[in-house]
């Protein structure tokens, strides 16, 4: 008989990177931590050793709301979701074509509950693949100082960094060694041998 294991894991938390000022942040990833603070250093050498970034914003999971349009086809009631009312911040998400595809915090609104500020996403963002939303409360910020930016952020800036998407293949793709008979090993085959 097995018994069921306790979660040990960490809490996760999605993270928000600001690349620069007037940019809006975007979810970036996540990271697994066990407090605000941690999670906010985790996420600073996860997300922010090579690429610029001027903001780091950490939310725990289970403050976020977030749906897609087929999602609230089959579940409608999500846009019930009660909770706490106040500020709100709404992400979209509005393509696949990256290879690094991000959700854009878009826009803050007050609302009655997270449901309520699912349903101001919806309507203002009608168009988009997914919404994400939470409370201003949930989120950890890195200060805006600009001695903790330069602290924070600084030693990133100077270094070089691509996305995936910028490096090629190194050498010959291995189909066409293979069809050559170049692969170790292998020799080329011969038609009627």
């Amino acid at each position: 008989m097995t018994h069921p294991q306790p979660d040990t894991q960490w809490p996760r938390w999605e993270v928000f990177k600001q690349d620069a000022p007037g940019r809006p942040h975007q979810a970036v990833g996540s990271v697994h931590a066990g407090d605000p603070q941690h999670a906010l250093l985790t996420a600073r050498n996860v997300f922010v050793r090579r690429p610029a970034a001027v903001s780091l914003w950490c939310v725990r999971e289970s403050d976020l709301l977030t749906a897609t349009p087929e999602e609230l086809t089959t579940r409608p009631a999500v846009l019930d979701t009660a909770g706490e009312a106040g500020t709100y911040h709404l992400g979209v998400k509005r393509t696949h074509k990256r290879s690094m595809t991000f959700v854009d915090l878009v826009d803050t609104v007050q609302a009655a509950g997270p449901g309520d500020a699912l349903r101001q996403a919806q309507a203002a963002h009608p168009d988009a693949l997914a919404w994400l939303v939470f409370p201003d409360r949930a989120a950890v910020r890195t200060d805006e100082d600009p001695g903790t930016v330069e602290s924070w952020f600084a030693p990133a800036r100077e270094k070089t960094y691509k996305q995936q998407q910028f490096y090629g293949v190194i050498g010959r793709h291995i189909g066409e060694l293979k069809r050559a008979g170049l692969m170790p090993g292998r020799a080329p085959t011969e038609e009627g041998a």
